[in-house]
């Protein structure tokens, strides 16, 4: 480990020195013979500038002060100073050896890769081979006939059965092993902070290392996704990655410190470097999950502002972000899944390549999808908390035993009456990515034959199937509007009991069945060319809106909508809509409701 931090700050200093800014220095020696002199003397020695006032005028009228150079042998006494102790006073100001980010980068894209096998293996195994070998027919006897038995006569129990047992399983080693356990909100909450390095010094502090936390973490939200909750790996993704990123900070700070002569501005240096790493590392878990560039660090530096934008902090951190993603994704795309084909592969409408848009139809499609998200968001979070103040009020004097179980029995309840919902609306099951493309083109790609589709023995009682298209349902805006209400429960419900999981693709995902019930009654109301990319504009434009007037992130979302579409979809005519709606929905989010999702730490 030493011999890897060693080569890692060599490289880094050599980086540095080759992009440094020309000092001021130069430009007061290319006037000052006597400096150039000097310099010829001591050629080793630095410039030091001392400053002090000009004498007054006659006109007792004040001159500015001037930067005036000593001679070069008496700041010769400071050159003394170590080069680490330079690279601690950079990396104060932000300027973070990108050598070391890129290895957390590499780092953190691994974890976010391994997560993403983990949860399809977890996926296989409870939809696809456990079911397969319950309702085996030809099995007969074991030590849960009865049961087997049971589930076989009523196969969509077994629904509701793996959703009582996730929230089981999750709710007892949150309460009984990790109580404390850190989460996205923390994330924002810690890193959201506005001011310079010294303010954000304590903070920082609060911000946990990986050992003993990161594990469970992963864990947990991977067992409450593949046990068929609505939540999804996103924003447990964005807390590895800062929990990784934090530490790795932390061990090159203490390896750069035993090395270094000189204490000064060692502390402001070592926050800093963990706010940056704790944005790299968010950025490398994310682009190791999506496998997509870009959309990764600027949505984990978008997250931590209530505005549209991003914090000074997230500023400071920007290279050292991009630097990880680029070397994240160039290590899982290079590395570790070469053969795989690059591209989106969500469709948008079948005719999207050679449709066509006026710009009216874009500015109405942005305008009113963007308030329509913006309310759907508010409601949203306004929901969430509503439900955690009931689910979560102190009681004046509880009981020993009932303060401690009493979590784990809400979470089990919770869980259960997800899963009577799921029964009746399958689509609200799972986090929303692998059965997207469902919700985008209102069902015409039948929900058992995407990536989470189930078996359709399971799904015998949906009050709105799953497999037909809305269209092909009496009333299609109905159908349409049921199935989002039910995906809004099933995620505002498991988010207020303290499920760990995230709401990106979730949410993307409710808000597709939100927006094709909308494009249901524009066409309803006015006919729209087949050829017409109003129906496309308005599904990605309602989808980013919704994301974003929670999450905060609207360049982010819209080039995760970007970067995933496939080939088919005329993104040039498409974008503007989604990106007019997309920050049009941060800013009517924070004119209806002071409150947001996640809790900031900067000032309103």
């Amino acid at each position: 480990m030493a011999i890897l931090f060693s080569l890692i700050a060599l490289l880094s200093h050599q980086s540095q020195a080759l992009i440094a800014p020309p000092k001021p220095v130069w430009n007061v020696l290319r006037t000052s013979t006597f400096a150039r002199h000097q310099l010829h003397r001591v050629p080793s020695a630095p410039l030091t500038p001392v400053t002090f006032p000009c004498p007054t005028s006659s006109n007792r009228t004040k001159r500015k002060n001037h930067a005036i150079y000593p001679p070069l042998s008496s700041a010769s006494n400071g050159a003394a100073h170590d080069e680490t102790s330079n690279n601690s006073v950079a990396n104060s100001r932000g300027d973070t050896p990108l050598t070391v980010a890129m290895v957390v980068g590499i780092a953190t894209s691994f974890i976010g890769y391994a997560y993403s096998k983990l949860m399809k293996m977890g996926f296989r195994f409870f939809w696809k081979t456990l079911p397969a070998a319950i309702f085996e027919k030809s099995t007969r006897g074991g030590p849960f006939h009865g049961l087997r038995s049971f589930l076989i006569q009523y196969p969509q129990s077994y629904i509701v059965l793996l959703m009582t047992l996730g929230a089981f399983t999750v709710g007892t080693l949150s309460t009984c092993c990790f109580p404390d356990m850190f989460s996205a909100h923390g994330y924002v909450e810690v890193l959201s902070r506005e001011g310079a390095v010294g303010e954000e010094e304590i903070q920082m502090d609060k911000f946990p290392g990986a050992r003993g936390i990161l594990i469970p973490v992963m864990i947990m939200s991977c067992l409450t996704s593949v046990t068929g909750f609505s939540l999804g790996p996103e924003a447990p993704m964005v807390c590895a990655g800062g929990l990784a990123g934090v530490s790795m900070a932390r061990k090159y700070n203490q390896y750069m410190s035993n090395k270094s002569t000189s204490n000064s501005n060692v502390t402001k240096s070592n926050q800093s470097l963990e706010e940056t790493f704790a944005y790299a590392g968010a950025a490398g878990t994310l682009t190791g999950f999506m496998n997509i560039p870009l959309a990764g660090p600027i949505f984990a530096l978008e997250m931590t502002s209530r505005n549209a934008g991003i914090s000074s902090g997230a500023a400071r951190s920007w290279n050292a972000a991009m630097a990880a993603s680029l070397a994240g994704i160039v290590f899982v795309r290079g590395v570790l899944d070469a053969a795989a084909n690059l591209g989106g592969h969500f469709t948008y409408a079948s005719k999207a390549g050679v449709g066509v848009l006026n710009g009216m139809e874009m500015v109405l499609a942005g305008l009113g999808c963007g308030v329509g998200g913006a309310l759907v968001g508010t409601l949203f979070h306004k929901t969430v908390h509503f439900l955690k103040s009931a689910f979560w009020s102190a009681k004046s004097s509880p009981s020993p035993p009932e303060s401690k179980y009493m979590p784990i029995l809400k979470q089990t309840l919770v869980g259960f009456a997800i899963g009577l919902l799921s029964i009746k609306f399958p689509q609200t099951m799972f986090w929303g990515e692998g059965s997207l493309q469902c919700a985008i083109d209102g069902q015409c790609t039948a929900f058992a034959s995407t990536a989470h589709g189930i078996p359709s023995i399971m799904t015998q009682s949906a009050h709105v199937n799953p497999n037909l298209p809305f269209s092909a349902h009496n009333t299609p805006i109905a159908a349409a509007l049921q199935v989002g209400v039910a995906k809004f429960l099933a995620i505002a419900f498991a988010t207020s009991v303290k499920l760990p999981g995230g709401v990106i693709f979730p949410l993307l995902s409710n808000g597709a069945s939100w927006a094709n019930a909308l494009a249901s009654a524009v066409t309803s109301v006015t006919p729209v060319a087949s050829s017409s990319l109003l129906i496309p504009t308005i599904i990605m434009s309602f989808m980013a809106a919704t994301l974003t007037s929670i999450t905060r992130t609207p360049l982010a979302t819209v080039l995760i909508l970007a970067l995933t579409s496939s080939g088919l979809t005329n993104l040039s005519a498409i974008l503007p809509g989604a990106l007019l709606a997309s920050y049009l929905s941060v800013w009517i989010s924070n004119f209806f409701s002071k409150e947001t999702y996640f809790t900031y730490s900067d000032p309103r």
